[in-house]
C-alpha cells in the first residue's frame, strides 16, 4: 500500500472517530470522550499534513509512478511549479481543502476555550474533514499508481504556470475551509441555544472573509494578466462560484451585529452560515465534476453523486435544526424606523443576498435547461450586468446612508444636517465628472463613491472630537485603534468603494483596436504610441518563445518596452498560449495582446483599461481592513492604551 493512501485512510478513520466522540461526548457530557475526540482531530490533521508532504516529494522527485504526478508534471518543470503542481488537478486540490481544513481545526482547539459550544463545533468541522477524506481514499485518490513508470509526464497547464495561479487555489481554499468552522459554530450555536456562538464567531467570520476577498482577487488579476482576452470577470460559473460564498459571508458579517447587541436575526444568520457553507460546497463540486462548461473547470464526474449527497444532507441538518429549534431562534422585529442603522443593515443583506439569488440562478440555470428541455443554455455577461449593477449602485448608496443613520430611530433634523455635506459632494462630483464629458454610468458612479465617502469622512472627525473630549487626547491613531471593528469595517467599504469606481471605468470606457504595427513604423493609438522594434525568438527545454519588442511613446519620451509573446510548449500536446504584457499608469492600462507576425510586421490587439488599478488597490484595502479589525483587544490596551483611565 502507498504511504500516502495509509496516510490518507489514517486521517479518514481518525477523522471520523473524532466527529462522532465530540457529538457523543457532548450529548452524554462524557469528558473523558472528549478528550479522546482531541487527540483523535490532532492524529487525523497529522496524517492529513503527512500525505499532503508525500504527494510535494512526489513531485519534487518526478515519481511519475503516481498517476496525479505524471499528469500535472515532468522533468523539464521548474521546481516551484512541480511544488505548486500539488494543487493542478481535481484530487491534489482536494486533498489541499483538506490539509486547510485540517490546520483550521488545530487552530480552533488551540484558540477556543473547551466547553460544550467549541466540541460541538469541533464535530461540525470533522465531520466535514470525514466527507473530504473519504473522497479522498475513494474516488478522488492522488496517490493512485500506473501499472508502468513513465520516462516523463504530461507537463503542468501553461496557464497555471504562473504567480498568481500558484496564490489563488490555496487563499481561495482558506476561506472555503474557514466557511466549514463558521457554519459548524453556527449549528452548534443553535443546537446548545447558545447565543455567544456570535461573538465568538465574529473572529472566524472576518478570518474566512479576508481570505475569500484575496482568493477572488488572485483569481480576477489571473484572468486579467495570463488569460489574454484583457479582462477580469467573466461571469463564468467557477468565477461565480467563488463570489457566492462571499456575498452571503458579507451579509452574515452585518447580521451578527444585530444578533449581538439586540439577539435578533438569529433565524437569518444561521440561514447565512449555511447559505455561505452551501455555497462552498457547491463551488468545489463545479470546478471538479466539470458538470458545468468552464476555462476553470477539472472534469470529473465520479465526483457528481457524493457532492450532490453532501450537499443534501447539510440541507436536511440545518431545516431539521431549525424546526427542533424553532422557539429559540424566533426573533422580535429590531427595525423601529426605515431611517435607522438597523433598516440599513437589514436592506444591506436583501441586496447581497439579491445579488447572490441572482448569481446563483445564472450559474446553474444551464443544468435546469438541458435538464428540462434536453438542451444546454448559458446565460452570458448581459445578464448579470443588467441586474448585478443596479444592486450594485444601491448598495455602494446604503455604505454611506448606513454611516448617517443612527441606531434605532433618525430625528428629521439631525439626518438633514448629516447628509448635507455628503450630498453636496455627490452634486459637485457628477456636475464636474459631466462637464468632463464622462460617460453617465462613469458619472454617477464617481458622485456615490464621493457620497459615501463624505460620510465616512464625517463620522471619523465626530469621533476624533468626542474621543479629545472625554479622554483629552487627540491622537488619531488612538481613535481609530479603540473602534478597531468599526473602523475595519469603513476601511473595508473605502476598498469596496474603489472597486466599484474601478469596475465601472474598465467597463464603460474601454478602448481597443486590432493593429498591424510595421518594423520601425510609428503608430499612434490614443495619447501613445508604438514602435515595433523586431520578433526575439527562444528555445528551451520547457517551451518555444517569440517575443515582440513594442516600444511605447508618449510624445518624445519613452515610457517602456513592452514584450508580449506567444509561448508554445513542448508538454501537453505542444499547447500555444499568448502573454500579455502591460503598461500600468495610476489610472489606466495600456495592454497589448500578440496575435501573431514575422520579422516584419505584427498583429496586436491594443486596449486601454481605465480606473482597472483601482480594482487591485481597493481589494488589498478591504483585506487590510479586514486584519485591522482582527487586532486582539489585548494587544491594543498593552501597547497602545497603557496610560492610566483610556481603555481599549
Amino acid at each position: 500500500m502507498n504511504i500516502g493512501y495509509f496516510s490518507v485512510f489514517a486521517g479518514l478513520v481518525t477523522a471520523a472517530f473524532s466527529f462522532l466522540a465530540f457529538y457523543l461526548g457532548v450529548k452524554n457530557k462524557n469528558s473523558e470522550l472528549l478528550r479522546n475526540a482531541e487527540r483523535s482531530a490532532y492524529l487525523s490533521a497529522l496524517f492529513t499534513f503527512l500525505a499532503s508532504f508525500i504527494l510535494i516529494y512526489y513531485f519534487l522527485t518526478d515519481n511519475f509512478k503516481v498517476e496525479y504526478v505524471a499528469s500535472y508534471s515532468s522533468r523539464a518543470l521548474p521546481a516551484f511549479y512541480k511544488f505548486t503542481a500539488f494543487w493542478a488537478g481535481s484530487d491534489g486540490s482536494l486533498l489541499l481543502w483538506a490539509a486547510i481544513l485540517a490546520g483550521y481545526s488545530v487552530a480552533f482547539l488551540r484558540l477556543e476555550r473547551k466547553d460544550a459550544l467549541t466540541a460541538l463545533s469541533m464535530a461540525g468541522i470533522m465531520g466535514v474533514q470525514t466527507f473530504f477524506l473519504l473522497l479522498l481514499s475513494t474516488v478522488a485518490n492522488p496517490f493512485e499508481e500506473l501499472d508502468f513508470f513513465p520516462q516523463d509526464g504530461l507537463g503542468l497547464n501553461p496557464l497555471l504556470q504562473t504567480p498568481e495561479m500558484v496564490a489563488h487555489p490555496p487563499t481561495l481554499f482558506m476561506g472555503y475551509a474557514g466557511a466549514a468552522v463558521v457554519f459548524s459554530l453556527a449549528i452548534a450555536g443553535v443546537y446548545l441555544a447558545e447565543d455567544r456562538w456570535v461573538i465568538r464567531g465574529r473572529k472566524w467570520i472576518v478570518f474566512t472573509w479576508i481570505w475569500l476577498t484575496q482568493g477572488i482577487f488572485w483569481g480576477a488579476i489571473w484572468a486579467y494578466k495570463v488569460l489574454g482576452w484583457g479582462g477580469y470577470w467573466a461571469w463564468d460559473p467557477v468565477e461565480n462560484s467563488s463570489l457566492l460564498p462571499w456575498l452571503t459571508l458579507s451579509a452574515l458579517m452585518h447580521s451578527i451585529m444585530i444578533q449581538e447587541a439586540r439577539r435578533a436575526m438569529k433565524l437569518w444568520n444561521i440561514l447565512l452560515a449555511f447559505a455561505t457553507f452551501e455555497f462552498v460546497i457547491l463551488g468545489t463540486f463545479i470546478t471538479r465534476s466539470g458538470v458545468i462548461s468552464s476555462v476553470h473547470a477539472f472534469g470529473q464526474s465520479g465526483l457528481t453523486a457524493p457532492f450532490v449527497s453532501f450537499m443534501l444532507a447539510v440541507l436536511v441538518l440545518t431545516l431539521w435544526l431549525i424546526y427542533e429549534k424553532r422557539g429559540y431562534i424566533k426573533s422580535e422585529d429590531v427595525v423601529e424606523s426605515p431611517v435607522s442603522k438597523e433598516a440599513t443593515f437589514l436592506f444591506n443583506n436583501l441586496i447581497l443576498v439579491a445579488s447572490a439569488m441572482t448569481v446563483f440562478w445564472g450559474t446553474i440555470f444551464p443544468l435546469v435547461s438541458e435538464g428540462l428541455t434536453g438542451y444546454k443554455v448559458t446565460i452570458g455577461p448581459p445578464f448579470y450586468n443588467q441586474v448585478i449593477m443596479p444592486l450594485a449602485i444601491a448598495l455602494m448608496i446604503l455604505l454611506g446612508l448606513c454611516i448617517a443613520f443612527p441606531w434605532r430611530r433618525s430625528a428629521g433634523k439631525d439626518l438633514a444636517k448629516k447628509l448635507k455635506v455628503p450630498f453636496l459632494a455627490f452634486l459637485i462630483a457628477l456636475s464636474a465628472s459631466l462637464a468632463l464629458k464622462l460617460k453617465i454610468e462613469m458619472a454617477l458612479a464617481l458622485a456615490i463613491f464621493f457620497f459615501s465617502l463624505t460620510t465616512h469622512i464625517q463620522q471619523y472627525i465626530q469621533d476624533t472630537i468626542a474621543f479629545s473630549n472625554e479622554y483629552k487626547s487627540k491622537s488619531y491613531l488612538k481613535v481609530i485603534l479603540r473602534r478597531r471593528r468599526r473602523y475595519g469595517g469603513y476601511t473595508v467599504h473605502l476598498g469596496l468603494l474603489l472597486v466599484f469606481v474601478g469596475v465601472a471605468g474598465s467597463v464603460y470606457d474601454q478602448t481597443f483596436e486590432n493593429v498591424k504595427l510595421e518594423l520601425n513604423q510609428p503608430k499612434n493609438f490614443g495619447e501613445y504610441t508604438l514602435v515595433y522594434r523586431g520578433l526575439k525568438f527562444e528555445d528551451t527545454p520547457l517551451k518555444t518563445v517569440w517575443t515582440a519588442q513594442v516600444e511605447v511613446w508618449k510624445g518624445d519620451t519613452l515610457l517602456t518596452v513592452l514584450t508580449p509573446g506567444i509561448e508554445e510548449y513542448k508538454t501537453r500536446g505542444r499547447e500555444e498560449i499568448r502573454r500579455v504584457d502591460i503598461y500600468s499608469e495610476p489610472l489606466k492600462d495600456l495592454y497589448l495582446i500578440f496575435n501573431g507576425g514575422g520579422k516584419d510586421y505584427i498583429f496586436l490587439e491594443v486596449k486601454i483599461n481605465p480606473l482597472v488599478n483601482l480594482i487591485w488597490l481597493g481589494c488589498w484595502i478591504m483585506t487590510f481592513g479586514g486584519i485591522f479589525a482582527l487586532i486582539p483587544r489585548s494587544l491594543v490596551s498593552k501597547y497602545v492604551f497603557s496610560e492610566r483611565g483610556v481603555a481599549a
